[in-house]
């Protein structure tokens, strides 16, 4: 690998300390100049895609969820017998990793049947880091 200008971000010690700590329990051999970089390149991937959102430019495409709207990039996640699945909004559909075109419904019901899709889909929307319930967001909407 090659080596890299680098220049020194300022941390208390007690946060380093901490840091250090937490990374030698969580995620041994890892270290925190390492951690820190890819957390900085992870959040400006994040926040880069978030504020293009929300510029004034052409209509913003996405998937219509009853009252719930899913604009162009939402990620969808359900797993069912250990099995995780995963799918993301294409320009205004649904679609799974192997490329099908799907439904909520259609999308948590492949390796079973009957589920709820608002129980059993997480959605994780562009320029966010967490999931969140499908139920979850519907009753915000």
């Amino acid at each position: 690998m090659a080596n890299r200008p680098a220049h020194p971000i300022y941390l208390s010690l007690d946060e380093f300390i901490d840091l250090e700590y937490h990374l030698m329990n969580t995620r041994p051999g890892v270290k925190p100049d390492a951690f820190v970089s890819e957390l900085i390149k992870h959040w400006l991937e994040v926040d880069t895609e978030r504020l293009h959102l929300h510029k004034d430019g052409p209509p913003m495409h996405g998937f219509q969820w009853k009252n719930l709207f899913l604009p162009e990039g939402t990620c969808l996640r359900t797993s069912c017998h250990q099995t995780v699945e995963f799918a993301k909004v294409v320009k205004d559909r649904i679609q799974s990793d192997d490329g099908a075109s799907l439904t909520p419904s259609l999308f948590v019901n492949r390796h079973a049947k009957g589920r709820n899709a608002w129980r059993f889909i997480w959605l994780r929307f562009p320029g966010e880091a967490n999931w969140v319930r499908a139920c979850d967001c519907r009753t915000r909407a």
